[in-house]
């Protein structure tokens, strides 16, 4: 092998290595903000689920629900648990309304039709 062939090897595999940890980094630093995602995209998967055998829900009800809710990424140790679940469902019924998902009646939150 000629020592140029050997040289341009290592310098793309140098090139590989720091592609990925860069990459690595760039995850690692979303991390927070995709598990916050996952977890209101869970608390919603669940109030919907609620919400086809209930016509209405009240904001307890749903604090009832998201309690010891849980989001976590596979192979990671790091999770994202609810632990304010007053200050959590308030964000996901504001969220829910605001798409068009729920409508507010008083104290209940129905299905939109």
């Amino acid at each position: 092998m000629k020592i140029s062939t050997i040289i341009i090897g290592i310098c793309l595999f140098a090139v590989a290595t720091m592609i990925i940890y860069v990459w690595g980094l760039k995850k690692q630093g979303d991390q927070t903000k995709d598990l916050m995602n996952l977890l209101f995209s869970n608390g919603e998967s669940k109030l919907k689920k609620y919400m086809k055998d209930h016509d209405c829900v009240t904001q307890k009800e749903v604090e009832r629900l998201c309690e010891g809710l849980t989001a976590k990424f596979p192979f990671s140790q790091n999770k994202a648990v609810v632990r304010d679940t007053k200050d959590f469902t308030d964000r996901l019924l504001q969220y829910m309304v605001k798409t068009g998902q729920l409508e507010k009646d008083g104290k209940y939150y129905k299905k939109v039709k």
